[in-house]
This record gives C-alpha cells, structure tokens and sequence, in this order.
C-alpha cells in the first residue's frame, strides 16, 4: 500500500521559504539595477519600483521593490539636492536593500537607501563613450562647421508646446516683435527620458525632409537636472545632431556639465531665455552693421559730392578763363580780318579810280579827236556823247557806292548787329543742326556780348 505524499499549503511553502530567505540573507546588500517604473504613491508616499537589468537592450533579471516613506523621502531629497532631479523611471541607480520574502506578494527587495552618485557616474560614462565614438568618426564638429545666416528667421523648433520654456522663448522674441520677425515652425515631441531619444530623431527626419524651408532648427525644453539630460548623451541622438544638414540650436535648461547633444551642436545656450536672447542679439548685431554701413555710404557721398563740386567749380573757372580768352582772340582775328579786307577794299577803290581817270582821259583824247576830225558831227552828237559819258560816270559811281555798302554789310560786326549771332559747341563755330546734340552746353556771341545756354529740343529742316 503506498504511503500519502506530504502536501503543503501555499502558506506553509510560502513561510518556509520566508524562513530559508531570512536565514540565508540577513545581512543588506548594495545592488545596481535600473527603476523600469518608480510606481510611486502620493497619498501613502510609498514606492514600489519595478527594477530590471539589461543586457544589449532584453531584460534579463527582474525583481519587484519596496521602499517605504521614510526611506523614498530620504532618497529623493538628497538626489534634488546632488541632482537637480527626482528619483524617476529610467535611470540606472545603486541601492542598498534587505532581500524579502511575502506569502501574500512574494520576493521583493527592500529598498533602504540610493546612492545617487553612482547615477550621475553613470550618465558620465555613457556621455565620455559617445563623444570618443563621435570624435573617431570625425563628425564631432561637423554641425559646428554649417554657416548660420546673419539673420536666421526661419526656424524649425523642436519642443512641446506647454513647456514653459518654450514658452518663455516665445515671450523673448515677442518682446521685439515689431521691430524683428521670426518664422517658427513647431515639430513637437517629448524632451526627457529614452523616448525622447526616438521622437527627437523623428521630427530631425522630418524637418530634413524640407531643409530650404528652414534657416535652423533650435531644440528647446525646460529647466532639469542632469540625471533628467540622459537621454541628451545618447549616441544615436548626437550623431543625428552633428550630421544634421541645418545648423542645430540647443536651450534645454542647465546650467552645467553640458550633454553630448549640447556640445555637437552649432550654438548652445544654457536656457531657452538665452537662446531666444542670442537670436535677438544676431539681429541686433545686423543692424548695427547696416546702420554703420548707412554712415559710411553717407560720410562717403558727402565727400564724392563735396569733391565733385569742387572739380566743377575749377572747371567752371578755367572754361569761363578759356571762353574770355577765345572771345579776345577771335575778337583780334577778326579785327585783323576787317583791317585785311579794308586795305584790301581801299586798293580796288583806288585802282578802280585810276581805271575811270585813264579811261576818262582816253576818251576826252579821242573825243578831241572826233572833234579834231570831225568837227560838225562832233558838234551834231556833241550833246549826246557829253550826256552819254555823264550817265555812264554815274553807273560807275553808283557801282562804287554799291560795292563799298557790300563790303561794310559783309563785316561779321555787322552782321552780328542785325540780330545774327555765332554758335559755338566745345570751342567750335556750329554750321549745321545736325552737328547739336539735346543737353549740349553751347556759345552764343550776338553783337554786345556772349550767352551760356543749353540745347533742349532741336528740329531739322528736310532737304528740299
């Protein structure tokens, strides 16, 4: 006949694996794993967290956490006051536990204290493993090297939009709204914590899916302390940052110790207070380039123009010196012309009376002649031959008197004084209308003196 197995009710297994556990494990043991979920209560102020260890990204160990008020305070206020950072799910830390053992909840470990140190030398390593990896590629500075314009407008942001710092971004740059305006464009997404690594990415592959639109990209999250910038050390993350084909600006709120992002990115401001301020500033100093540009444009044509009129007041002299002196010259060319054709005149007048005294002569001899010869009809014709030489006597004069009246119109003084006048354009004796130009400056020289004028319109005579 078999004998009855020994059977066990859960709660005896459960206390006699409390009492192995207690037995075995008395002692408190400092343990590293990463808090998956804090699962904190507020109104008890316990915490319960779900604590894991990863290895090439699969959880490979997993134990369920307590810690009781009194502990959870402790913890959290000395990482607020190392940190700048609550206890929070995501983060590796070094704990100080008591293994124990529940029938009702089974294994747990106790959780009596953290030692945030040991986080932030974590977050270090992984920050000083990205930048040896960055540096090796030989992209650590390649998003320093895009050119930022003078005056970026056109930005793409990468925020949430109910983050007060984004918002206080805002604020800055409307206070100079009327003077500066700025293109913004929100690409949202979550700022802290392992899925801000991935959404972060995501909207950089978006707006690199229009880059022309954009002048930069400016990333921008509220106050936080270290352990809250993990996720800005990550290596996929930097390295989108740094191959970025934008110029990338960063304001995520700390002061110290900056992230990997921080430091591969084009420009970096420790708020976004102080980014929104930089931007401010690239525009102020703009305008102070074009104001000091406008200065100088204006210094420069005060003197080009006072240096000009100065060139045109000389030139004006020496053409007003040069006109007097060509007037004077031609005034003696012409007064030697007029002296030339009166000895000229006078010389014909004289051998044109010494032609009438010979002819006169010859005819008084052969008019002696005919009487000599022949007395009667001398005496018959005398009346007309003497009437005929008289009538002739007369035309000769009167062509006399007409050629003397010729020669005196003919003078160029007297031609000016009847309304006449000679033009001249840059020194020269202007013949035809053809040779005028509209604006040409021109010479007038009338009888009593000369005019300065300018040709406004012209009209040419058709050739007939």
């Amino acid at each position: 006949m078999e004998t009855a197995a020994k059977t066990y009710t859960l709660t005896d297994l459960g206390n006699s694996l409390k009492s192995v556990i207690e037995k075995r494990y008395t002692g408190r043991y400092w343990v590293v794993a990463e808090i998956n979920k804090l699962n904190y209560y507020p109104h008890s102020g316990h915490a319960y967290p779900e604590l894991v260890e990863k290895k090439d990204g699969k959880v490979v160990a997993q134990f369920r956490g307590q810690m009781w008020k009194s502990d959870f305070d402790t913890a959290n206020s000395t990482f607020l006051e190392l940190l700048n950072e609550p206890i929070r799910d995501g983060i590796k830390v070094l704990m100080l536990v008591k293994v124990v053992f529940d029938g009702m909840y089974g294994l747990s470990l106790q959780i009596k204290a953290i030692d945030p140190k040991y986080s932030l030398g974590d977050l270090e390593t992984e920050k000083n493993l990205t930048l040896a990896k960055l540096k090796k590629e030989g992209i650590y500075e390649s998003n320093k090297r895009k050119t930022l314009p003078l005056v970026p407008k056109r930005l793409a942001i990468i925020s949430v939009e109910s983050s007060k710092g984004y918002a206080d971004f805002l604020q800055i740059l409307a206070q100079s709204s009327e003077k500066y305006c700025f293109d913004l464009h929100l690409f949202p997404s979550i700022l802290q914590g392992e899925q801000a690594v991935t959404g972060i990415q995501q909207q950089l592959r978006e707006i690199a899916k229009t880059p022309h639109e954009f002048d930069a990209v400016a990333i921008i999250r509220g106050g936080g302390g270290d352990v809250g910038l993990s996720c800005y050390n990550n290596y996929e993350l930097s390295r989108a940052v740094a191959t970025f084909p934008l110029p990338v600006l960063t304001g995520i709120g700390h002061a110290t110790n900056l992230t990997v992002t921080e430091l591969v990115a084009h420009t970096n401001a420790i708020t976004p207070t102080k980014l929104a301020e930089l931007l401010l500033q690239q525009y102020r100093r703009f305008d102070d380039e074009i104001a000091r540009a406008t200065d100088k444009i204006r210094v420069l044509t005060e003197k080009i123009v006072r240096e000009n009129k100065q060139k045109i007041d000389a030139n004006q002299r020496s053409l007003v010196a040069a006109t007097k002196l060509f007037t004077a010259r031609l005034l003696v060319h012409l007064q030697r012309q007029s002296e030339t054709f009166k000895a000229s005149t006078g010389k014909q007048l004289q051998r044109s009376s010494l032609a009438l005294r010979e002819q006169q002569y010859r005819i008084t001899l052969s008019t002696e002649r005919m009487v000599g010869n022949q007395r009667g009809k001398l005496t018959q014709f005398a009346g007309q031959v003497a009437e005929k030489s008289v009538r002739k006597l007369e035309i000769q004069q009167q062509e006399l008197t007409h050629l003397e009246r010729t020669v005196a119109v003919m003078h160029p003084r007297s031609v000016l004084q009847r309304g006449f006048a000679l033009i001249r354009g840059n020194g020269k004796i202007i013949t035809s209308a053809k040779k005028l130009k509209s604006g040409q400056e021109l010479e007038i020289e009338l009888y009593d003196g000369t005019v300065q004028t300018k040709l406004i319109e012209k009209n040419e005579n058709e050739a007939s």
